[in-house]
């Protein structure tokens, strides 16, 4: 290639990677302009106040956080400011992005005189930083906003412009109350209400603690449902206005002192409020003042009735409100006799003592029982309460308890009775409640149930695929049997099916009783001991004989070390012909 040619290409190459940079650097210098913030450094955690001046609506505010961290409206009025609210205009300040405006022209833009000013103060080393940005004419489809900072102006997210379209009620908290409702741990209240012409007032007098449970104190003693005090302490601890009332003045102009209710909440530690509530003369609403603050607010009827619900209604009425999963025992209880059940390993065991005396000392629970039983408990509630009846002492007749891992619930079972309306009802009181209530009469007779019949039929149930072998003897008598890989059953040293034993399997290594007797000294005839072993090593055995009843019958029994129950007679009279076989 020629020299020269060569030369002029080079130059166009460098011409060409010349102008790429400097096209890079000017994509570059636009993409920072594009992403610079609105506020430079800005920190929302040094903020100590903001001044909002919006000349469009007449309104011009300071609001200043304490030490508290609470913010506070300063000026035009002492009140404490909308949290929400504030921390949007914090979030605005924090991400609004400022785009150059060249040439713009601040009169054309409506920014001589700015719409609205939001002037910033941040502690910095000690001392106070004072940043302004002015807002003028929305551009662009409304999706930016012309600004202005330090003198110079661009064009920002609409995002802060709509946050400080606010009139000042906007700005205002409307939460009457400043507490937690979770930390809420004894709550007063008192006063009545009027629920319709027609009624008489309700007194809502009432008083509760938190001790695990809610558990009221007044006008009774009753354990309360914890759903119905949830929302009772959410709707008195997050109350909100509808309205504000200006310079109100006294409270007792408003009926506010003494109030129509007063409700009073304490936390855990220590700190206290009181909400005060009047209904307007005239109108739908009702005012709200929180006890020591000269605020009064208006607040809807609605939320007035879900602080003020009828005393009754707070009562649990669930007799037991654990899962059925979680309980791990529960008694039933007739005079001086307790059946006790406990969850095990595999279903439940049942024991059971009248006074000294052992009754069962822990046999397998029939799990279908059992499982009907806690379904009952479960599905228990109180049909209606006894306002102004006791029960006795001498009244008591049968009991149950409930028990977790964590906690233990359960009652007293009183007489049958006649309620009002002339359904027969039992007389119930829940431990640690001295209010009594009607409840459905199958609780007396599900303690009323013998132990004895709680025990399961089912006497062992060995999985075949899990045995190795199958020992028999009775006397002399003795046989084995063994599975081969094919899983046919062989009499151990020959290598012949043992069909006839096949045919036998199901019934020895599944049994159930016909009846169950107690456990003693017992000891069948004809006995033929079973040993059910396992390719684990291990073992069950149990005998198969015949006994002489107390009925003077001569039965099929089983026995173990622990069971001894009457079985049906086949499955002893078959392994007896095939033990005798030869």
């Amino acid at each position: 290639m020629h020299l020269k040619k060569l030369v002029l290409l080079l130059l166009a190459v460098g011409g060409l990677v010349a102008l790429a940079w400097w096209q890079k650097g000017l994509d570059d210098k636009s993409r920072d302009e594009a992403n610079a913030a609105l506020l430079p450094g800005f920190d929302r955690a040094r903020v100590r106040a903001l001044r909002v001046e919006n000349l469009e609506r007449s309104l011009t505010l300071r609001i200043e956080r304490a030490p508290g961290k609470e913010w506070r409206i300063v000026d035009p009025v002492d009140f404490p400011a909308e949290l929400a609210v504030i921390e949007v205009l914090l979030d605005a300040l924090s991400t609004q992005h400022a785009r150059p405006a060249p040439d713009a022209d601040a009169a054309k833009l409506s920014l001589d005189p700015p719409r609205v000013i939001v002037q910033v103060e941040e502690e910095v080393g000690g001392s106070l930083l004072k940043r302004q940005v002015e807002i003028g004419a929305v551009d662009l489809g409304d999706q930016w906003v012309y600004a202005r900072v330090d003198g110079r102006i661009f064009r920002t997210e609409r995002g802060l412009d709509s946050t400080l379209e606010r009139d000042l009620p906007d700005w205002r908290s409307r939460f009457v109350l400043t507490l937690s409702p979770r930390q809420v741990i004894e709550v007063h209240r008192s006063g009545s209400i009027l629920y319709s012409p027609e009624d008489p007032e309700e007194d809502l007098s009432f008083a509760a603690l938190l001790d695990g449970h809610w558990t009221s104190t007044l006008p009774f003693q009753a354990e309360l449902s914890d759903g119905a005090m949830e929302r009772l302490l959410v709707s008195a601890a997050t109350l909100r206005a509808h309205g504000f009332v200006d310079a109100p003045g006294p409270l007792a102009g408003y009926g506010l002192d003494p109030a129509r209710i007063r409700v009073e909440l304490q936390q855990a530690d220590g700190r206290r409020e009181v909400l005060l509530l009047a209904k307007e003369p005239l109108g739908e609403l009702w005012y709200a003042a929180r006890e020591g603050s000269p605020n009064v607010f208006r607040v809807a009827a609605e939320s007035v009735l879900a602080i003020a619900p009828p005393t009754p209604t707070l009562i649990e009425r669930e007799l037991v409100r654990a899962p059925l999963d979680s309980v791990q025992s529960f008694d039933l209880r007739l005079g001086a006799r307790t059946t006790t059940f406990e969850r095990a390993e595999r279903g439940w065991r049942v024991k059971a003592r009248e006074g000294e005396r052992e009754l069962l000392s822990g046999d397998s629970a029939d799990s279908q029982l059992v499982a009907d039983a806690l379904g009952l408990l479960d599905r228990a509630r109180v049909d209606d309460f006894a306002f102004g009846r006791s029960l006795a002492p001498s009244e008591i007749q049968a009991g149950f308890v409930v028990r977790t891992v964590d906690d233990e619930q359960g009652g007293e079972l009183g007489p049958l009775v006649r309620t009002a309306d002339g359904v027969e009802a039992l007389l119930f009181r829940r431990n640690g409640d001295a209010l009594a209530s009607y409840v459905t009469p199958e609780l007396l007779e599900l303690c009323r149930r013998e132990p004895d019949s709680w025990r399961s039929l089912d006497l062992h149930k060995v999985p075949e695929i899990e045995l190795a072998r199958i020992e028999l003897a009775s006397g002399p008598a003795q046989r084995a049997y063994a599975r081969d890989d094919k899983g046919r059953w062989l009499r151990m040293g020959t290598t012949l099916e043992a069909r006839e034993f096949a045919k036998l399997v199901d019934g020895l290594v599944t049994a159930r009783a016909v009846e169950l007797y107690r456990r003693g000294d017992e000891t069948p005839t004809e006995a033929i001991t079973v040993r059910l072993v396992r390719y684990t090593g291990t073992a069950l055995e149990y005998q198969l004989g015949r006994w002489k009843s107390p009925q003077g019958e001569v039965v099929a029994v089983y026995r173990t070390g622990e069971r001894f129950a009457r079985v049906k007679p086949e499955l002893h009279a078959a392994l007896s012909a095939l033990l005798s076989a030869e």
